[in-house]
């Protein structure tokens, strides 16, 4: 399981890297655009756009691995002025409600690129393109952050009945 669990790791290093390189070609991409809008007169066709792509990319990529980090959003306040063993139980109920909802949206996300896909409809603006495309990602990427949601699991069944240590930015 430890060596699963470090090509996971790494995989959604990966995929955190990817994220880094879309935001950096976001900010040179509008910055260009800017410089040559106010200099030369003309524009960087598309820009905007791309960039609500890259956005919307980023965060798909980057969900599973801050998931993973434990930098992700949460309100611990409860849980370091608990029991220890109760907290940890909190926290385990916790990741298996995010587990559930993590699958079910995957399984909503699915559905919908297979209706889009069905329907053979288009993305029409700057760019036409099929829409199925732009929803290949929420599956993706929620199905990445059940199987994290997996990994913490397995790492709480099997260490110190405490909640985890990102559970302590409170204290």
């Amino acid at each position: 399981m430890a060596a699963i669990a470090q090509a996971y790791g790494r995989l959604l290093g990966v995929c955190a890297g990817l994220a880094a390189v879309l935001l950096l070609a976001m900010v040179a991409g509008i910055t260009l655009d800017v410089v040559a809008r106010n200099a030369a007169r003309w524009s960087v066709r598309g820009i905007d756009e791309l960039s609500e792509y890259a956005l919307y990319l980023v965060t798909a990529l980057t969900a599973p691995w801050l998931l993973r980090q434990g930098q992700h959003v949460r309100i611990d306040m409860l849980l370091v002025s608990l029991p220890k063993r109760l907290a940890w139980r909190i926290e385990f109920a916790g990741d298996v409600v995010g587990l559930a909802i993590a699958l079910a949206l995957a399984w909503f996300g699915v559905a919908a690129l297979l209706d889009s896909l069905r329907a053979g409809a288009l993305v029409m603006k700057s760019f036409v393109f099929p829409e199925w495309w732009t929803l290949v990602p929420l599956p993706v990427s929620l199905a990445l952050v059940g199987v994290e949601f997996v990994f913490r699991l397995h790492r709480l069944a099997t260490g110190p009945r405490a909640p985890r240590i990102e559970a302590t930015a409170v204290a």
